[in-house]
């Protein structure tokens, strides 16, 4: 069984970029589409704060997610479609990855780690622990090892 389809959580940060550059490795290798996806909740969290969804914010993300989120994806050949949902990020993710019959589901890690991850379950974390089908969990570049 071969990798058809590959869902990529993204909102343009430096961690889902990540993710987004190793899904289309691995889209390249199998010939598999990327499905990108990004989630809009109420509140929206800009470098400002959060602010409310509103109609032309929403508008704002879907072109930054069709545009400079994926223009990575687009540029090493493998299809891509872009999908904005609502809600949270691990609930769309994980929708998504059921409505497409995906074979794989990819998240970056922000590397935050500690107890307090753990903890409170960030969303890569419940991606893994929730998901029904493979999770590859990106991690930043030079992560410490646990010593012992």
């Amino acid at each position: 069984m071969g990798v058809k389809c590959i869902v990529v959580g993204t909102d343009g940060s430096e961690h889902t970029g990540r993710a987004s550059r190793w899904a289309a490795d691995l889209a390249a290798q199998t010939g598999a589409e990327v499905v990108a996806v990004h989630a809009v909740g109420l509140l929206v969290n800009t470098p400002a704060g959060p602010v409310p969804n509103t109609p032309a914010l929403h508008e704002k993300l879907r072109v930054q997610l069709e545009g400079e989120w994926t223009d990575e994806l687009r540029a090493a050949g493998v299809p891509v479609r872009c999908r904005l949902e609502e809600g949270g990020s691990v609930t769309a993710l994980l929708r998504v990855a059921d409505d497409e019959g995906a074979d794989l589901v990819v998240v970056g890690s922000r590397g935050a780690g500690g107890f307090s991850e753990l903890h409170l379950g960030s969303t890569s974390h419940q991606v893994a622990l929730y998901a029904d089908r493979p999770v590859t969990i990106v991690p930043p570049p030079g992560r410490p090892r646990p010593l012992g």
